[in-house]
């Protein structure tokens, strides 16, 4: 542009022919000038003209200023300061509640006051509390999550990207996909204040309902399709840390990239699988729910302190308790004590149902564990075991990490976490959020089961001598209580074993296999109960 408005001559696209832009603009000084502004006083004419019009305008201004002034009321004297000062806050938020958001930013930095009724009355929160399409808040309309259910076969996850939409929106508008892009099914109303929780109960209890049977649950308790939902939520937070990177692509200039009309675009991506502050204020507006219905029937709080006894008097089975991860839900509303030892059975209990993924190819891959070896101690078990279990270890360290700051100790009664969570309008405590976020990313980088048991709250920690035992004995308990079996020999395992640890002892009359090499995992083998594919001597030599 610059070279255009500067240059001489003007190229053609045609011939590579030039023109002369000097006579254009001679051409043009030639034409008849005569254009009258009636604002300004803009008018063709001789310079004379212009200066006389210039004195005229800058008259006129000199008298509209003086005359300004002198209507001015005086400055305000002391006793109209110390009124302002003294203004309602109920006025001041009335008032507040007009201003769009960069005036009231600027009102908040102009008057500390207000700055101040802005962080306690929470409004910037409350501004946010509304429906991402209708805008309608939760005084004017019902607010909820969109639900959507993952997975193939019976057991589907339970998912939301946690934005809020209205009734209308769901319902009247057909809205079915989140602000990003990602599809729902169906819609939960969340308790954000006392009479928002009156008017959504009912249609709470019916989504848990549906969404409990399109889930797999079948027609189980709302505490139930509460833990399910809370427990995938946690599953989707921590396992996302666990998952390669994606390839960067290398970028390409615009002209080198090739035709791409044919190509599928990339399917949207969930917002929640980080710890984010929103991940951790989603999590805080079930827990909010769950509570609500707990202080509403005290048979729901009977049902959670009656499954932990049972867990705790050593009636571990999954045909007993299904689920561990509901089970830490339920510990949120429980009034049964926990003590290390109930923490100790359900990190035992987690790492036995671990067992079976640990060693088959569909989850950690790690068969050669399968072989007890004989030592004392086994810095490699214990290494190996955590490494193939992680996911399941940051779940049981949230789930502490959430209780301790949602409800710490059974000392506050529920009635009154439910009342704290209304005036939050169902919002983690100030600063709870950013901070809850900051330590699961850092409970993501433990790599041992010393700093977990730390993590976890323990006083007692077992010795590595202890615990190998320990770790050895959850694997026989795996095989003897069905969750798992014997999917090789103990010669095959060794020789797997001493493939990754050379050092290994060997267990006394264990009939070694003859030959040289190295042996690979038989094609076909698995430790699920339910496909014995057991392997003696089918390990094949390459």
């Amino acid at each position: 542009m610059l070279s255009f408005f500067t240059s001489e001559t003007l190229e053609q696209d045609y011939g590579g022919r030039t023109v002369s832009l000097l006579s254009l603009r001679n051409d043009n000084r030639q034409l008849p000038q005569s254009f009258d502004c009636e604002r300004c006083e803009f008018k063709s004419g001789t310079w004379a003209d212009a200066k006389r019009a210039h004195r005229k305008r800058l008259q006129e201004a000199a008298a509209l200023e003086e005359a300004t002034a002198a209507a001015a009321p005086a400055k305000p004297d002391h006793h109209s300061h110390q009124a302002l000062t003294q203004m309602p806050a109920e006025i001041l938020l009335t008032i507040i509640d007009t201003l769009e958001f960069r005036d009231l930013t600027a009102f908040a930095q102009a008057w500390t006051r207000v700055s101040d009724l802005i962080a306690q009355a929470d409004v910037v929160r409350l501004r946010e509390l509304q429906c991402f399409c209708t805008k309608a808040n939760f005084n004017s309309a019902k607010l909820g999550v969109g639900v959507s259910l993952d997975g193939k076969g019976a057991n589907k996850s339970i998912e939301s990207e946690f934005d809020l939409l209205s009734e209308e929106g769901f319902g009247k508008l057909g809205i079915r996909k989140s602000v990003h892009g990602i599809n729902f099914s169906h819609w939960l109303p969340l308790p954000i204040s006392h009479r928002h929780w009156a008017q959504v109960r009912g249609d709470a209890k019916v989504t848990l309902t549906q969404i409990g049977e399109y889930a797999g649950l079948g027609r189980r308790l709302t505490i139930d399709v509460l833990a399910a939902f809370m427990n995938d939520v946690v599953v989707r937070l921590n396992k996302q840390a666990e998952e390669p990177a994606k390839p960067r692509a290398v970028a390409l200039p615009r002209w080198a990239m090739p035709d791409l009309w044919w190509a599928k675009p990339s399917a949207p991506e969930s917002t929640l699988r980080h710890a984010s502050e929103k991940a951790i204020e989603s999590y805080f507006h079930l827990f909010h729910m769950l509570v609500c219905f707990a202080t509403e029937d005290r048979e729901l709080v009977e049902t959670a302190n009656r499954r932990i006894r049972v867990f705790a008097s050593g009636q571990r089975h999954k045909s007993v308790c299904p689920n561990l991860g509901h089970l830490l839900v339920y510990l949120l509303i429980s009034d049964v004590e926990i003590t290390e030892l109930l923490r100790k059975d359900i990190i035992t209990e987690a790492i036995t149902r671990n067992v079976v993924w640990l060693f088959d190819k569909r989850g950690a891959d790690m068969p050669e564990l399968s072989y007890l070896e004989p030592d004392a101690e086994s810095p490699y078990r214990l290494k190996r075991t955590f490494e193939g279990g992680r996911t399941s270890y940051r779940l049981l360290m949230f789930s502490e990490l959430f209780r301790r700051t949602a409800r710490p100790g059974h000392g506050k009664p529920l009635q009154q976490v439910r009342e704290e969570l209304f005036d939050r309008h169902g919002a983690p405590p100030r600063g709870a959020a950013a901070a809850l976020a900051a330590e699961v990313r850092r409970l993501h980088e433990v790599d041992n089961f010393y700093d977990f048991f730390r993590e976890m709250g323990l006083q007692k920690i077992p010795g590595v001598r202890c615990f190998t035992a320990v770790l050895r004995a959850t694997v026989k308990d795996s095989v003897s209580y069905g969750y798992s079996s014997w999917g090789l020999s103990q010669d095959v395992a060794y020789v797997l074993r001493r493939q990754k640890e050379r050092g290994v002892g060997v267990v006394p009359g264990l009939q070694m296999l003859r030959g040289s090499g190295e042996f690979s995992v038989p094609r076909h083998l698995t430790f699920f109960p339910s496909k014995r594919g057991r392997a003696r001597l089918s390990g094949r030599r390459r």
